[in-house]
């Protein structure tokens, strides 16, 4: 009989760490083995207990969970499965600093409590499966066979990763690895929860100094940007290395999926692609790499030896989709050299202007500021139903938005926060409100928005060029 999964469980709440352990253990490969109400409590649990795997959560009296998964990772490194919702304060991102510290994967709390049983049986599963997957399966691939077209001596234009548990970790060691000039666009595929994907973003930035934002409709992908598949949309690339985004066909329980970028790359690109698969639980990715390959593209994955969960790469390698696995610094030392004398190319021009959304729910004000954008040369989309924010970026991506902090219906905060939320925080922001002096400059700081402006004001202009740039898109 295989020895079940040892779980410690970190919460301060006696409540919460009950519901995780009745919830874990409804699968009987699960075992609790440990409960720690503080970080403290939870570092001297798992120097004696020895865990398989830790549920952290991150606010908690004394030490907190930040410090303990620094300790504990420094010390004794175990896989730890942060519980949370999207959660700052101050100035701090907990989720952004959980990944920072070694945080294997974060887990919306939502995902737990609150929910009908099916959606906790796939909790349950999950955590279930990163203990098979990742901590304890040590089996070998069977090696698939091999396509019957050769790599193409096509020079490579486009370098595409994908990546789900334990991925951020991966990814950030993997571009800090390449050359700073490193000369091809990349496109990445991260799993991951919709409330941590602008926490993820800024990990990725900050880790390893690389400009890295989320995939918008039509944008140029070009060298020195990681262009990252934004949440619930499927990012699959054009033959002229722009962004195309749809929405995931119903059913679809991945999304961003892997295999969309893969297999749009392999459309677009033929053996003018690379595709690089790192860890993560399930077999996303596959069978586009495969597609991938037998077009003639260069193809790898991570190894066993250096995967928190080998699942992608494993599945990737049965199917014959690479015959290339490396530790991830390696995999960074092939992709330079299969890219060996490219020379970047210029950055493209987009054809569209820089557009500009505009919320208000004064009807004479949206048209006042419309006609003041189009006549700067802008391309102006207003918006008088604030509630519609999220949807409309998504169907109408926008360079910029101005907000009108004071609506009668909702607060400037609230959409702020909203936006955050659908992992569209990247956009900028300028608040554009009748509020003047100080209490603009409060509201704006409130809100945590980039810049802000009075209506009327001839620097409306002025601020939206120092952020975005002039109207013609570059």
């Amino acid at each position: 009989m295989v020895a079940p999964i040892r779980i410690l469980v970190v919460d301060d709440s006696a409540l919460t760490r009950e519901t995780l352990r009745r919830t874990l253990e409804l699968d009987p490969r699960l075992k609790v083995v440990g409960e720690a109400k503080t970080g403290e409590e939870s570092i001297e649990l798992v120097r004696a207990l020895a865990p398989d795997l830790v549920t952290m959560d991150l606010q908690m009296p004394g030490m907190g969970g930040l410090k303990a998964i620094e300790v504990i990772m420094r010390d004794r490194p175990t896989p730890i499965v942060v519980i949370s919702e999207r959660s700052s304060v101050g100035v701090v991102d907990y989720n952004y600093e959980a990944l920072s510290r070694g945080a294997l994967e974060l887990v919306p709390k939502s995902s737990v409590f609150g929910q009908g049983p099916d959606d906790v049986r796939r909790f349950a599963e999950r955590i279930r499966r990163l203990g098979e997957e990742g901590l304890t399966a040590d089996t070998p691939a069977q090696q698939g066979s091999t396509p019957s077209i050769p790599i193409t001596k096509e020079t490579p234009q486009l370098l595409g990763v994908g990546a789900s548990t334990g991925g951020p970790r991966a990814l950030s060691k993997f571009f800090s690895e390449l050359p700073a000039d490193f000369p091809l666009p990349i496109v990445v595929v991260q799993h991951m929860a919709e409330d941590f994907f602008e926490s993820f973003v800024r990990f990725l930035a900050d880790s390893t100094r690389r400009r890295v934002i989320a995939g918008t409709v039509d944008m140029p992908l070009v060298p020195g940007t990681i262009c990252v598949a934004p949440p619930r949309q499927e990012l699959f690339v054009r033959e002229n290395l722009t962004v195309k985004l749809l929405n995931p066909p119903p059913g679809q329980l991945i999304s961003p999926s892997v295999d969309s970028l893969f297999f749009s790359m392999a459309t677009a690109l033929k053996g003018r692609g690379v595709g690089v698969l790192l860890t993560g639980m399930g077999d996303d990715g596959a069978q586009g790499l495969l597609r991938m390959r037998r077009m003639g593209a260069r193809t790898a994955v991570q190894d066993r030896q250096s995967c928190i969960v080998w699942g992608m790469p494993r599945a990737a390698l049965e199917v014959g989709a690479t015959d290339v696995a490396l530790s991830v610094e390696k995999l960074a030392a092939w992709t330079s050299e299969v890219c060996q004398g490219v020379t970047a190319a210029p950055p493209m021009v987009a054809s569209r202007k820089r557009r500009v959304l505009v919320v208000d729910d004064d009807h004479a004000s949206l048209e006042f500021t419309r006609q003041q954008l189009e006549r700067a040369g802008y391309e102006a989309h207003v918006l008088d139903n604030p509630m519609l924010v999220a949807a409309t970026l998504r169907r109408v991506p926008a360079d910029l938005i101005l907000l009108e902090s004071e609506l009668i219906s909702i607060s400037g905060h609230f959409i702020v926060e909203a936006l955050r939320k659908n992992g569209l925080g990247h956009v900028p922001l300028v608040l554009h409100s009748k509020l003047t002096g100080d209490k603009l400059k409060t509201r704006a700081t409130e809100c945590g928005v980039l810049g802000f402006v009075h209506k009327g004001d001839a620097a409306t202009i002025d601020v939206i060029k120092g952020l975005i740039g002039g109207p013609a898109s570059k």
